[in-house]
């Protein structure tokens, strides 16, 4: 595939290197969607067939506790579908695959380009990252302290999934500040760092 103009891809030095890092932990986890319908597939038939319980152990297993249930595969595929999207949304922003509001953008100049997606990160993206990072920490810890899990055979352990809320925000605040960092290097003139949109 065609890396994507200002893709990390085309560039050299540490914040590229963190930019290509964070798409390549995207890309991985893009691959979750497999593993998500195969599961899927393996419910409805499960459910069709009128299968609670699928297997039962002696000691408690990591998020499946003592069974293997038709509920614990709905959750799984919950749980995955949210670790996908956690680890793709900073990926999205690196590779610009993400939404934007191409009707106004597509007017704009290289430079006031620039100065939108700069001003964007400052306001919006850096500030929204950091709220949701400190509080979600908060939010994984209590649900570890508390042991938190399911009450209707689902999953157990779900500080597991809620702890990839501050993960995921993490790398979305990298890849903000690395395009933070590139955007106003090109304002400054390198134009290398990001070649016309």
């Amino acid at each position: 595939m065609e890396p994507r103009t200002g893709s990390p891809d085309r560039g050299t030095g540490p914040v590229h290197a963190v930019l290509r890092g964070i798409a390549w932990i995207g890309q991985a986890a893009a691959w979750l969607i497999l593993p998500i319908l195969v599961l899927v597939l393996i419910s409805v038939v499960l459910s069709l067939a009128k299968v609670g319980t699928i297997f039962r152990w002696e000691s408690d297993v990591f998020l499946f506790g003592s069974k293997l249930t038709l509920a614990s595969l709905g959750d799984l595929q919950w749980h995955l579908f949210g670790i996908m999207l956690m680890l793709t949304i900073a990926s999205a922003l690196v590779s610009d695959a993400h939404v934007r509001v191409d009707f106004l953008r597509q007017h704009m100049s290289k430079r006031q380009k620039n100065i939108v997606d700069i001003i964007g990160h400052l306001l919006f993206l850096l500030p929204f990252c950091a709220v949701v990072i400190w509080h979600s920490q908060d939010f994984a810890m209590r649900s570890f302290s508390l042991g938190e899990g399911s009450d209707y055979d689902g999953l157990y352990d779900r500080y597991f999934l809620k702890s990839f809320i501050p993960i995921g925000f993490t790398l979305l605040f990298a890849a903000g500040l690395g395009l933070l960092i590139l955007r106003l290097r090109a304002l400054r003139g390198d134009a290398e760092e990001f070649p016309d949109d």
